[in-house]
């Protein structure tokens, strides 16, 4: 069974193309982040090998002689062993730093290029949240006003007042149907949009 991004993000609230965007922005962050942290690695493993090199020459200049001489060399050989490699670690890791650092351009370019080619898809975002906010208001408007026209009837009002009242509710649902149909043609051009930009 083939599963199609597309098909499944949209996010509540027509979110899903926002939290995708900022998902790529904190992938930027992130990989600066990580950048340091690698740097920082590699700080410390260059002065764990400066300091295994400085006990390795202060075991070599020990006494040489006595009961003790297979002791000095043998500390003096392993800490040579375990300072390069500390060394060899420090330069696996700074190969790592250009690597994600490299990555990070890279993604910082993309980013630029979708932020620019995808701008479109933005607009349409906002405008169907705005759209959909406007429109709730506009059906709780109309169907208040109905309740209030309704309410009226039953308390025998004036014709003057049902006419008003009338007025306001023909209003309520004229804006009402106007919004669900802008509603209509937004929402088709969000789902093309969302469906390229998935």
């Amino acid at each position: 069974m083939t599963v199609d991004f597309s098909d499944y993000f949209w996010g509540d609230k027509n979110n899903g193309f926002d939290i995708l965007y900022h998902n790529m922005k904190y992938g930027l962050v992130a990989s600066k982040e990580l950048a340091e942290f690698f740097r920082e690695r590699s700080n410390i493993e260059e002065n764990h090998h400066k300091l295994l090199s400085k006990l390795a020459k202060q075991a070599g200049s020990s006494c040489g002689q006595g009961t003790f001489a297979p002791v000095w060399q043998l500390l003096k050989n392993s800490s040579e062993k375990l300072s390069n490699l500390h060394m060899q670690m420090m330069q696996r890791v700074q190969e790592l730093v250009k690597d994600v650092t490299k990555y990070a351009d890279e993604l910082h370019k993309k980013h630029k290029m979708v932020k620019e080619e995808e701008s479109g898809t933005l607009e349409t975002v906002q405008a169907i949240q705005s759209v959909t906010l406007t429109l709730h208001k506009a059906k709780d408007s109309y169907l208040q006003k109905g309740i209030e026209y309704d309410k009226l009837k039953k308390e025998n009002a004036s014709s003057r007042e049902l006419e008003k009242a009338e007025a306001k509710l023909k209003k309520a649902q004229e804006d009402y149907k106007n919004l669900v149909e802008k509603y209509g043609s937004i929402k088709e051009e969000f789902e093309r949009k969302m469906s390229i930009a998935c």
